[in-house]
This record gives C-alpha cells, structure tokens and sequence, in this order.
C-alpha cells in the first residue's frame, strides 16, 4: 500500500514539475510589468533616462540631417517635421498610398510640382525622385513652412491642410459651425482628418518631450 501511494505522488511531482515553472515565469512578467508600469508614472511627464531610452525607439530621429538642414532653412521646427514623417509614412521612403502620394512625407506629385515652381521658378523634378528622402522631406518642410504662415502658426489647422487640402480648410474656415474665428479650427467635420491632426499634434508634442524640452 504504501509503495503505491509512493509511486503515485512521486508520478504527480513529475506532472506539476513543467506547471511550477512557468508560473515562476509568469509571475516574474507580471512583476516586471508592475514594476515597469510604477517607473512609467512615478516620472510622469519626464524623458530623460531608461524611459526617454524606450520611447526613442518608437519616437526615432531618421534622417536626422536632412530634418535639421530645412527645418532651419524654412523656419519649421524639427518635431513638426519628424512628426509628419513618422504619421504619414513611418519613415519609409518609399511608400506610396491609394491616392497617389509619394515619400516620407507623402506628398502628391501635382503638389510637388506646384512647390517646385513655388520655391525653384519651374518644375526640375520628376514624381520619382519624391521616393528620396533628400528631396521629400525639402519639399515638404516648404509645403509646412507654406501653411505655417496661411494659417497663423496654428498646429491643428496646419495638420488639417496637410491632410485635407486648403481649399477644404479654407472652407471650414469660412464657416461658423467649425471655425469661431476664422483663422483657426474650433472643430473637424471629417473623421479621418481630425484622427489625423491630433495624431500629429501628440506626436509632436512627444518630440518635443523626447529631444527638444531642454532647449
């Protein structure tokens, strides 16, 4: 009797055995996400160390260079810049959506044209080269220069035209149901648009967290 009693119990250790571990395991998850997520809040609204670190990853500086070199050539601060990017493209270069637009900064080919007699006096650039980061992000740094200036420097309204075009904007801007002023936007009536201007204002603001709050 006794050696079966043994035997069975000494067949259950060897059953829980693979159990024991794993909730070692999952236990030791489980603190680490406690523990990370009390690190998260305890520094609040700061960037600095292992969280600045971890949300660099997801925040990143790509083509850093060319960022600084026409942010500051057109007057357009950088966290602006690198937040279009990564909203419309997520710093791939050559993406191209449904409609047409092309780049980093997914621009359309009829607006790169009309920047480029803008800025250069004649159309030098085809379409393609909108797929190099060099020329995008020229271009569309002028295009946010551009609309930072129609639209009095307001972020929301910029984003707006960014995504939906001036003449749309402008519209909205005509109208009292989304605009009090005139000049700026109270409210967004396409879904679409909205989703996309808060994105880029959330965006820029961690930027600005991230790289630029010490200066």
């Amino acid at each position: 009797m006794s050696s079966r009693y043994d035997q069975r119990y000494r067949h259950r250790g060897r059953e829980t055995k693979g159990h024991g571990c794993l909730g070692f395991f999952l236990t030791l998850i489980i603190v680490g996400l406690i523990v990370g997520g009390i690190f998260f809040f305890m520094t609040g609204d700061r960037m600095d160390g292992l969280k600045g670190k971890v949300y660099s990853v997801f925040y990143p500086q790509k083509y850093s260079e060319q960022v600084s070199r026409y942010s500051s050539e057109f007057g357009v601060e950088e966290a602006l810049v690198y937040s279009v990017i990564r909203t419309e493209s997520g710093f791939r270069p050559e993406v191209e959506s449904h409609a047409g637009a092309v780049g980093l900064m997914q621009l359309m080919p009829s607006t790169f044209d009309w920047l480029q007699e803008k800025l250069d006096g004649s159309v030098v650039y085809t379409s393609e080269q909108l797929k190099d980061p060099d020329t995008n992000i020229k271009y569309g740094t002028y295009f946010l220069s551009m609309l930072m200036d129609r639209y009095g420097g307001d972020i929301k309204t910029v984003a707006a035209a960014y995504n939906a075009g001036t003449t749309t904007v402008d519209g909205w801007l005509s109208d009292t149901t989304y605009s009090t002023n005139g000049t700026t936007l109270s409210y967004i009536p396409y879904e679409e648009t909205e989703h996309y201007a808060d994105k880029v204002i959330k965006t820029r603001d961690m930027y600005n967290k991230l790289y630029y709050q010490s200066q």
